[in-house]
Parts: C-alpha cells; sequence; structure tokens
C-alpha cells in the first residue's frame, strides 16, 4: 500500500495500546532516498537541520518512521514519545 506524504499530514498517531500521542504536523524526509524518516507532532516552520532547537523538536516530538506499525485511517506507533521524552534523551544522528 502506498500514500503520498501530503496525505499524511493531519492524521492522527496512537500507539499500538489505543493511547492518543497527537497529529503529524511535519514530515521529514531523506532526500536522498526519498525515504520517510520521521512524523513530527510540531510543525518545522520552514526550518532546515541542524539548528539546535529543531533537533530538540525533532527528537522529543517525533516518531522515527521505524516505529510506525500500520498506516490507515490512523498512524499505529509503538512508542509514544511524548511519554518516552520525559523518561530518556534520544541522540539525534546525522547522516
Amino acid at each position: 500500500m502506498s500514500k503520498r506524504v501530503s496525505q499524511l499530514y493531519g492524521m492522527d498517531i496512537y500507539t499500538e495500546r489505543a493511547e492518543y500521542v497527537g497529529k503529524v504536523e511535519d514530515v521529514i524526509l531523506n532526500l536522498e532516498t526519498g525515504e520517510v524518516m520521521r512524523l513530527s507532532l510540531k510543525s518545522l516552520k520552514g526550518n532546515t537541520l541542524p539548528s539546535e532547537e529543531v533537533r530538540k523538536i525533532i527528537m522529543e516530538e517525533s516518531i522515527g518512521y521505524n516505529d510506525v506499525i500500520r498506516v490507515g485511517d490512523v498512524i499505529l506507533s509503538r512508542r509514544n514519545p511524548l511519554k518516552e521524552g520525559k523518561k530518556k534523551k534520544a541522540v539525534f544522528k546525522e547522516e
């Protein structure tokens, strides 16, 4: 199944335990491979990497696409970054 990136915007995100996470506000792409890397819960408003504020938003208020279980009427994720962000800090890796 495929979707256009524009269809991801505004979609609700839930964990596999049915916890509401938020809505997709921005999509972060790997321009070299054309793959979706992360779904952001906060709009990045035209910012580009690697601004420290943008890095913080990306790591604390986004979901890595590898954590996405399924995309249908809603997006199902393995984890809730807002809940886990309080427990531990992620390290941003530039590629």
